[in-house]
């Protein structure tokens, strides 16, 4: 606890700055996967964190052609994290304008997400999206810098 004129303050610990900087995916769970699968060499991804906003990108490093993108805001609250993803490429995915809560965890340079990403779709009789499936996915993310 520092100490500061005499007084002692404590700091809270914000859980964002953890999360903020840039991050690349190294391994991954998606479904009923048993284990961890490693990225293969073929495809990187990177994810970047602000204050405010997350932003992702798969890409083939060999020739630098994205394979993929997204990007919204979050927050962060009770150990989750909670993306609204804004834009998703390439387009027809129903994940736009959704929320999807992970609970996480980050220890040294690894951040660790999981949780369900639902599919959604328009219901006609509501004009609400509606969840029709969800899929379990859980990756490890390793820092590639910090802000």
């Amino acid at each position: 606890m520092p100490l500061l004129f005499g007084f002692s303050i404590t700091v809270e610990k914000d859980a964002k700055n953890d999360l903020q900087g840039s991050w690349r995916l190294v391994q991954y769970k998606y479904g009923q996967d048993a284990e961890y699968n490693n990225v293969p060499e073929f495809i990187k991804y990177v994810k970047n964190v602000t204050p405010s906003h997350f932003s992702w990108c798969s890409f083939n490093p060999e020739d630098g052609k994205v394979i993929g993108a997204g990007g919204g805001t979050y927050t962060v609250n009770n150990k989750n994290y909670i993306e609204s993803t804004d834009f998703w490429y390439p387009s027809g995915t129903t994940i736009p304008g959704t929320k999807t809560i992970f609970k996480y965890k980050v220890k040294g340079n690894m951040w660790t997400i999981s949780g369900f990403i639902k599919e959604v779709e328009l219901n006609p009789s509501s004009g609400e999206m509606a969840p029709i499936d969800s899929i379990y996915i859980s990756e490890v993310w390793q820092r590639i810098s910090g802000i």
